[in-house]
């Protein structure tokens, strides 16, 4: 039985099952989304989803196959099929799932090899008698499963997964230390036993009579630089970016960038021009406000203030916790303490995430020194890795420290078992590179339903139609033909704004102090003397300890100043006291020494993360939910307050 109906309680995200029931998940979504389920002997699937990116599901081909989408498909290539069109563009009039009902009729299930878009989906033929489930090449949507017996269930939200009734589980204790460290483990591993992720750019195909599971994997990244000067980059990225808005960008539509006082998302704008709406967050009218305030209005742009209160944090523990799949922290659900004003001004949002990643020294080792009281000087040279053993003493060196929170086990030696050759190729944590280069250079991104700011994304995907243009294939693509030294010491993203819209180009950027499109030296030089002068120099207070002069809160000094992070250790010291590997003591240590002066924030963020989860409410024999029990004073003081 196949049904559509508004949503109620079903959070935006794709759930099935073969053999077993349906996961379910608690959470609960915006009124403007629409769900679609179905229920027969062999197969369960529930899908929620915003009608602007896709309509009625299930869509049947004429072959009888049904086909479900959650996301958003850009267009297809014809060229890993043997094409020669290249890539063609979804028509605007067609939504996702109905462009791949288009697709399978011509090339079969083989069209996932050539779709370009941030989606996953489901393939339901009955006369084959198989379930295929797609992933994108990037793996930008997170799907968990597990193989309870016979049969399989999945969905894009790990606790569903966790308390299914099928489900056994408790923790990995060396990806949960990864998770500590890292905020992420890494490949397709999550800290749970018996839980995984689907892989990036893959066909994961279930025989709905023997239980077969076959994994077919249509695409890797492979980092093959090309030698050409750099402002042949800069033309071809440039002509990308300007192509890949052009195509999808519809007048009946209002749209709404996330804008920084930088470069990334300040391209978004220069590419989408007049008539959108730039929203920034802050805690007061920073300098990266002010800049962004700048930035749209000499754009023509509306510009929209999000203020952040002082609980916005701690408020965030509750309204973001149906994000958290063990990457990322609780407060990376940056919007989501503004949904009714984005929502109520614009259709589609864009962010500029991903830049840094691809076309930028985010990922890249380089050369670092430490200068004392100074602080840090990051050298654009790159770190050169050509082993294994070089790429895990580079993880172990990046990694904050861990002594604060003791965990049972060391985490080189997590690293070490799941970092190997094997057949030729390197597998890093269940997913394979073809060489160490695509291992060092690629890894950070591929697969992105790992990566640190899941929930960010996750947040957003909720709230409304959402996309981050620099994941369009086309783009991604050319990141993997740009040599290291332009990434490092050129700036692809500056000169596209420069090209694109020299006015946006001339407002100094917000950490910089100079406009962009600078030389490389000017632009180095000219951003270390900045920092050194703001942090040893200039009178730049906020009106708090706890802002800054950007757009985030400054989370070290927030826990110094504010005691919301002890009254939630508190209230969830019964979970503390079930989980056999975590001590109260050290994490009041932790936490102490924190107030003391010690930047321990990746590990108490992370470490209050895990804790509000209800998966892991649920295996440290406590009662799962937000009904958590009242912190008492006199059982776990807080510090006296000569000691923050």
């Amino acid at each position: 039985m196949v049904g559509q109906q508004e949503v109620a309680e079903k959070m935006v995200g794709l759930r099935g099952a073969v053999g077993h029931e349906l996961p379910t998940t608690r959470a609960k979504v915006p009124e403007h989304g629409i769900a679609s389920e179905r229920s027969d002997a062999d197969v369960s699937i529930q899908l929620s989803t915003h009608p602007l990116l896709n309509g009625e599901q299930p869509v049947e081909t004429s072959e009888g196959v049904e086909l479900w989408v959650l996301g958003e498909v850009y267009g297809f290539d014809d060229a890993p099929l043997g094409g020669t069109t290249g890539h063609t563009p979804r028509p605007n009039h067609r939504d996702s799932v109905g462009y791949c009902a288009e697709l399978y009729a011509e090339h079969g299930r083989e069209f996932v090899h050539g779709l370009n878009g941030n989606c996953i989906g489901l393939i339901y033929d009955r006369d084959a008698r198989e379930l295929s489930i797609f992933t994108d090449r990037l793996g930008t949507i997170p799907i968990y499963y597990a193989t309870p017996g016979d049969g399989i269930v999945f969905a894009t939200e790990i606790d569903a997964i966790a308390d299914h009734p099928a489900i056994e589980t408790e923790f990995d204790l060396g990806y949960l230390h990864e998770y500590l460290v890292y905020r992420r483990p890494f490949g397709v591993k999550t800290p749970l036993v018996g839980i995984e992720e689907l892989q990036p750019a893959s066909i994961t195909t279930i025989g709905l009579d023997d239980d077969s599971i076959d994994v077919e994997q249509y695409w890797r990244p492979r980092y093959r630089p090309q030698d050409a000067p750099f402002e042949a980059f800069v033309d071809e990225f440039t002509d990308r970016f300007t192509e890949l808005f052009d195509e999808w960008r519809r007048d009946d539509l209002r749209y709404g960038v996330l804008l920084s006082g930088g470069s990334d998302s300040r391209l978004n704008l220069a590419a989408l021009g007049p008539g959108s709406t730039a929203f920034h967050m802050a805690g007061w009218m920073s300098r990266e406000a002010r800049t962004a305030e700048r930035v749209a209005i000499e754009s023509d742009n509306e510009f929209v203030f999000l203020r952040r209160n002082h609980d916005y944090q701690e408020e965030a523990l509750v309204r973001n916790q149906p994000f958290s799949n063990f990457n990322g922290w609780f407060t990376q659900g940056y919007a989501t303490g503004f949904e009714s004003e984005i929502t109520s001004r614009v259709d589609v949002l864009l962010s500029g995430m991903y830049a840094d990643t691809l076309f930028k020294g985010h990922a890249i080792p380089s050369l670092s020194y430490d200068l004392g009281r100074i602080g840090n000087l990051t050298l654009p040279i790159q770190t050169k890795i050509r082993t294994i053993p070089e790429f895990v003493d580079w993880l172990c060196e990046i990694a904050p420290s861990d002594d604060n929170l003791p965990f049972p086990n060391d985490l080189r030696s997590t690293l070490e078992e799941n970092i190997y050759w094997d057949e030729g190729e390197i597998v890093h944590h269940g997913v394979r590179y073809e060489s160490i280069e695509d291992l060092v250079y690629c890894s950070g991104y591929f697969p992105l339903s790992n990566d640190d700011d899941v929930i960010f994304r996750n947040s957003l995907r909720e709230m409304i139609p959402y996309r981050t243009p620099f994941l369009d294939n086309r783009l991604v693509d050319l990141s993997l033909r740009m040599p290291i030294r332009y990434r490092l010491r050129r700036n692809v993203i500056d000169a596209a704004v420069k090209r694109l819209d020299p006015r946006l180009a001339s407002i100094p950027h917000a950490d910089v102090g100079l406009g962009l499109g600078h030389s490389f030296p000017v632009d180095f030089v000219g951003r270390k003397l900045k920092a050194l002068w703001r942090k040893h120099v200039a009178n730049e207070t906020p009106p708090q300890p706890y802002l800054s002069s950007g757009s985030w809160v400054n989370d070290e000094m927030l826990i110094r100043s504010d005691d919301f992070y002890w009254r939630a250790i508190e209230s969830h010291s019964d979970v503390i006291e079930g989980l056999e590997f975590l001590d109260f003591e050290d994490v009041r240590a932790c936490y102490q020494a924190h107030l003391d002066g010690q930047n321990n924030v990746v590990e108490l963020y992370t470490l209050l993360t895990i804790l509000t989860m209800p998966t892991t409410q649920r295996l440290a024999g406590v009662q799962a939910g937000d009904d958590r029990p009242e912190s008492t004073d006199a059982q776990l003081p807080f510090p006296e307050e000569g000691s923050r």
